[in-house]
Formats: C-alpha cells, sequence, structure tokens
C-alpha cells in the first residue's frame, strides 16, 4: 500500500525530526515535511523527505491540507499523520498499516502516552445527544470504536479523506482533529483505536494537575484559538449541540485555572476577551 506521511513542522527540533523521518522512510513510506515555521528555518533533512517550506505560519489545518494534496498528487492509498515530535517505531507503523485496506473508508490510530507523565490520553466516544464519554482502549484486545482521536499517529485511508474532505482551514490551529473526527462520524466513516499500538504524545507545554481534572497548558495565543473555535463548534451542523456546549463551557472552566496557575495573567485575560467577542460574531481563520 502506497503510503505517505505528513509532518508540519514549526520552530522543530531537527534531530529529532530527522530521527523520526528515517524510521519512516526505512518502512517505505514516502515523507512530506510541511514546515509552517514564521520565518522559514530552511528546513534541510538530509534524506529523501519533500519538504515544503511556506516561510509563514498558515495554521496547522492548512499546512496539513498542504501535505494531503501532494499525497493525493502522488496516488497515495493512505495517509498517516505525525506531529514533529512524535515518538514512533516501524512496529507502530506496521500494525496501523496493517489494517488499512485499498478502497476501504477507515481510520486507525494508536494508544497514546503522555511522553512526560506516562498516563494514557483516552479517546472519545460521543452519543446520540452528544454526550461523551472517555474510553481507555489499552484495556482492550480488540480494535475499540471511537468518534474523536488526536491527528498525531492517525492513519487514514484514500477512500476516507475522499469521502470526508480535507482539514477545516477556518479553524486555523485548535480543533481541527475534532470537527474532521465529527465529520467522519457524520458521514458513517469508522475510527477505531487499535490497543496493540501505543505511542508517546504530548499536549499542551506543561498541565495543571488537580483533584478531578487535568489541564494542559498552552500559551496565551494558543488559549485564543481554544476559546474561540468552541464558538465556533455550535455553528457545524455534524457537531452536536451539546458537545459544543459543553467545549465552550470547559473554554471557560479551563482558562480560569490557568489564569489562577500561570503567570501573564494580564495577556491571557486580553486573548480570552478578544476570543469572546470573535467566537460570537464567527471570526474565522488567523488572528486578526
Amino acid at each position: 500500500m502506497k503510503t505517505y506521511s505528513v509532518i508540519v513542522a514549526y520552530q522543530p527540533d531537527i534531530a529529532r525530526l530527522r530521527l523520526m523521518v528515517d524510521v519512516l522512510e526505512k518502512h517505505g513510506i514516502n515523507v512530506i515535511v510541511v514546515d509552517n515555521s514564521e520565518p522559514s528555518v530552511g528546513l534541510h533533512l538530509e534524506n529523501d523527505a519533500e519538504v515544503i517550506s511556506l516561510n509563514k505560519n498558515v495554521g496547522i489545518a492548512a499546512a496539513q491540507n498542504i501535505g494531503i494534496r501532494r499525497a493525493l498528487d502522488g496516488d497515495c492509498e493512505a495517509v498517516v499523520f505525525f506531529d514533529q515530535d512524535s515518538s514512533i517505531s516501524a512496529g507502530l507503523l506496521k500494525t496501523l498499516l496493517g489494517k488499512l485496506s485499498r478502497g476501504e473508508k477507515r481510520v486507525v490510530a494508536p494508544v497514546f502516552f503522555d511522553e512526560k507523565g506516562g498516563f494514557e490520553y483516552p479517546a472519545i466516544l460521543v452519543n446520540r445527544w452528544g454526550m461523551r464519554k472517555k474510553v481507555h482502549p489499552s484495556a482492550s484486545s480488540v480494535p475499540v470504536s471511537v468518534d474523536i482521536v488526536i491527528s498525531s499517529g492517525s492513519a487514514i485511508s484514500r477512500a476516507a479523506i475522499e469521502t470526508v474532505g480535507l482539514m477545516d482551514e477556518t479553524l486555523f490551529i485548535d480543533y481541527v482533529d475534532t470537527e474532521w473526527c465529527l465529520r467522519a462520524r457524520s458521514l458513517d466513516v469508522p475510527i477505531e483505536v487499535l490497543p496493540e499500538a501505543k505511542m508517546l504524545h504530548s499536549i499542551g507545554d506543561a498541565s495543571i494537575n488537580l483533584i478531578a481534572v487535568r489541564v494542559p497548558v498552552h500559551g496565551a495565543l494558543r488559549r485564543y484559538y481554544r476559546v474561540r473555535n468552541s464558538f465556533l463548534l455550535l455553528r457545524m451542523p455534524h457537531v452536536p449541540k451539546l458537545l459544543a456546549l459543553r467545549e465552550v463551557l470547559y473554554s471557560f472552566v479551563h482558562q480560569a485555572i490557568i489564569m489562577l496557575f500561570v503567570s501573564g495573567r494580564g495577556k491571557y485575560l486580553r486573548y480570552f476577551l478578544k476570543a469572546l467577542v470573535d467566537g460570537v460574531c464567527g471570526e474565522r481563520g488567523k488572528m486578526k
């Protein structure tokens, strides 16, 4: 199966990126690195990876779409996504791609473990009313059907991409994978987590761990997109309204927690207030 890997880079650790690209290429996967750095870092990987330097930050969704279109032009049969700092192995790739068949509409993803804390990131099920349920696929002996997974590590068949479409570039960065997965769900494209496929991943610069909640910490600008885009989900017909309302509520809760524990509260507050206004007004794309 002809497979491409799309990696979006932003001011990457080049040595670590090279290691990942080497693993992918040794497994026979064509690699496309889309350099979203602003300004460009002049990325050279000294291998066969195709590097597309954009010389500006167009957002994760637009950068992924550039890579996806290049893969489709190359007659790919599947695309697997990774973040620039993902830790992967040949065994992971073999497991993921072994579950995809030509012409099949399907998405498969690994079980994610936090690189620093070692805990498992749950996958998400969404019921008919829009209520979320966290599931931990590592406890299963068979593939687990879910509704939402993160993009890094996900392998998507060409047929699934052609059915669901590209990433929503108007979101710019946050909720991109969530929106795409819910769109796939609305079109009956199955998403499965494979318990035997395990991958290290890290979300946020750090996390705040309270008794009942773990809040990933991002910078003030990233929080802008998180808050604004939660409102945009309310406008999307394939996103259950109760789920979208939950994301709006949690954006407030998480923002309050972050502002209690992290320095630079003034900047966080300014971006938060702008996110509220832009979210209510339906502003999309890169923050103006």
